[in-house]
């Protein structure tokens, strides 16, 4: 009976939401905040400069959210606020990205012209197979555990060939989909001479991490 429920959900989550609605997992429009992290700042914002963090009734809170909205529109149409177009790279990313552009990691290239798609082994690997890059590309594993250890085994980068654009490169990485930007972009770019790292960047030796602070 527990095999047959399970063999139940497993159809009903591939047919509902690989086959059907397939476009619900985190990341799947690049560079838009996911939705908790949207929903968390605006209501740190409401907290600190509408409703001061006081516990109001219901009926006032509804007034103060339909203030706080025509104010942001107001604010968003006269540009006394922006919406951040592209993401902010911290001196800890540069490090990171300069010291994995450092590094002896083989890369993959595959040009299409407008792009072009780098494949780069993860963790301690410093070389990948044509196989490799095959698994990721066609997703083959029928298992978590083979998921869990083939999907993480490569990073994929996707990369305009204009140097000005270097910042809309995209990456598969877990560090990606939290910031937009990760050390695999930074780190192609500036092998790729699209960018320079900052002075600072430079000062860790390769293989140390920056500390905190």
């Amino acid at each position: 009976m527990e095999a047959k429920k399970q063999i139940a959900f497993v159809e009903y989550f591939e047919n509902e939401w690989l086959n059907s609605h397939n476009t619900w997992y985190e990341n799947i429009q690049h560079f838009t905040p996911s939705t908790n992290d949207g929903l968390e700042s605006f209501n740190k914002i409401i907290k600190d400069e509408d409703t001061y963090r006081e516990r109001i009734p219901l009926s006032r809170f509804r007034i103060i959210t339909f203030e706080t909205v025509k104010q942001w529109s107001s604010q968003y149409k006269h540009k006394l606020k922006q919406y951040i177009q592209t993401p902010s790279i911290t001196l800890d990313i540069w490090t990171k990205g300069y010291q994995w552009a450092k590094s002896d990691k083989s890369v993959i290239s595959m040009n299409h012209g407008y792009t072009v798609e780098y494949y780069a082994p993860a963790d301690d690997e410093f070389k990948i197979s044509n196989n490799d890059i095959d698994t990721i590309n066609t997703m083959k594993w029928n298992t978590f555990d083979q998921y869990r250890k083939r999907a993480f085994n490569v990073w994929y980068i996707k990369m305009q060939n204009d140097p000005t654009n270097w910042m809309k490169g995209i990456c598969n990485c877990p560090a990606f989909f939290k910031c937009y930007v990760c050390k695999h972009v930074a780190g192609v770019s500036i092998r790729l001479k699209f960018c320079k790292p900052p002075p600072a960047a430079k000062d860790i030796p390769i293989g140390h991490k920056r500390k905190r602070g």
